[in-house]
């Protein structure tokens, strides 16, 4: 089960299987008694058509060293603009509409959304924001994508601020409606959400976070700056993942609920993970080790990526969590270049998406110029206490496990 677990929370660092490209976006390296090293490629697009214009694709994983995502972020210090992977609510990235029916609908739903992420900031830190300004920057206690997501969230669909307001013992999002002004009828009336956090639980950590620190590890959107200004979400909507998913009779939500630690397996996965530190105080630290040596095995491995892409159905799920939110990506990466404001973009994804990115920025006239492989995950063997033994064992049993899920899948 924590197998299991561990090769669904990295999947978006693996390859897609069905995709065989020229160029490698990730490597393993395992040199017994010496050391275990996943590497992940960054590389550099230029295009004669866009002259004195850079595309960096930057290839990350959800867990890694605290070196690994601050060379990430040493990289894109000096890029002007960071498309980002992030796949969240549609009322998160602010309220529009072209009828007044869908402006009041699309308004009400980002102050839903606002007023379960005050309510969220409440219940962490024990006291509601009074402002919008103040949610905006408290939000990062939360998710540091939260601050982005409430500056683009920050007015309602006719243009006007929102605001919180206080009306008695409670807090709520406020609307002052089509015509921006208190008071007033139909369109024109006030809106209001009140900001409830009775009855709610505080956030608690997804797996992977749970992972990472179980590990010795760092979380990825705990550590890069996604508060930044010039770093911008591209990616499908949730609603629209879902409806794809739907559309070809695949359940989105089980792997949903694993790596947000919502379900029940991966709940007890959780309460493993807590343990490793204990575990590690036993053994000399062999268990967050030797882990971390299986996770390198198994993402050097295209069997298991193939197996754990299986779980979404016969290629087309990989085809939506790849290519078509890839496809998201170019579109938005194509607006930015048209309005010449921009000399250096990155698009910011799991290394998974990278080969396809790869094909489609060359079929735009984009060529590597430049690569760089950064270590994202490391275990240096001559300091563990991870005896050869242990090694061998390690490697026997992923093969053996990976011999007997392909064995399942073929009797399927």
């Amino acid at each position: 089960m924590l197998s299991a677990c561990i090769l669904g929370a990295l999947l978006s660092t693996a390859p897609e299987p069905s995709q065989v490209k020229e160029l490698q976006w990730l490597k393993s390296s395992v040199r017994p008694d010496e050391s275990a090293q996943l590497l992940i490629a960054s590389r550099r697009y230029v295009n004669p058509d866009h002259e004195n214009r850079n595309i960096w694709l930057v290839g990350v994983a959800h867990i890694g060293d605290a070196e690994f995502y601050q060379a990430i972020g040493d990289l894109m210090a000096d890029h002007d603009l960071v498309l980002y992977e992030s796949v969240m609510e549609q009322a998160s990235r602010g309220a529009s509409g072209e009828t007044s029916e869908a402006k009041l609908l699309n308004t009400n739903a980002s102050m839903h959304w606002l007023a379960n992420l005050a309510a969220s900031v409440e219940l962490v830190d024990g006291e509601a924001p009074r402002s919008i300004d103040q949610l905006q920057e408290r939000s990062r206690i939360i998710d540091r994508r939260m601050v982005d997501a409430v500056r683009s969230t920050r007015t309602d669909a006719w243009g006007h601020p929102f605001g919180i307001a206080r009306n008695g013992n409670q807090t709520q999002i406020l609307s002052l409606g089509q015509d921006g002004l208190p008071g007033g009828e139909g369109l024109d009336s006030d809106l209001t959400v009140p900001i409830i956090t009775e009855g709610r639980d505080v956030p608690s950590r997804g797996i992977q976070e749970s992972l990472a620190e179980g590990l010795g590890l760092k979380y990825q959107l705990a550590q890069l700056p996604y508060e930044q200004p010039d770093w911008i979400v591209s990616d499908m909507t949730w609603e629209r993942l879902q409806s794809r998913f739907q559309e070809e009779g695949i359940q989105l939500e089980g792997l949903s609920g694993m790596l947000e630690g919502s379900s029940l397996p991966a709940g007890l996965v959780k309460i493993l993970l807590r343990l490793i530190p204990i575990m590690d105080m036993m053994s000399g630290g062999t268990v967050s080790d030797g882990l971390k040596v299986a996770l390198i095995e198994v993402l050097g491995k295209n069997d298991a990526v193939e197996i754990a892409m299986k779980q979404f159905g016969d290629g087309v799920g990989g085809e939506i969590l790849i290519n078509e939110r890839n496809a998201v990506v170019i579109e938005d990466l194509n607006s930015e270049l048209e309005d010449q404001r921009h000399s250096n973009i990155s698009v910011l994804y799991g290394a998974g998406h990278m080969a396809d990115m790869d094909v489609r920025l060359k079929a735009d006239g984009w060529s590597p110029v430049e690569e760089r492989w950064l270590p994202a995950i490391s275990v240096d063997l001559k300091e563990s206490n991870l005896t050869s033994a242990e090694m061998s064992m390690i490697r026997n049993s992923i093969n053996m496990a990976l011999s007997r899920m392909q064995q399942t899948e073929a009797s399927r």
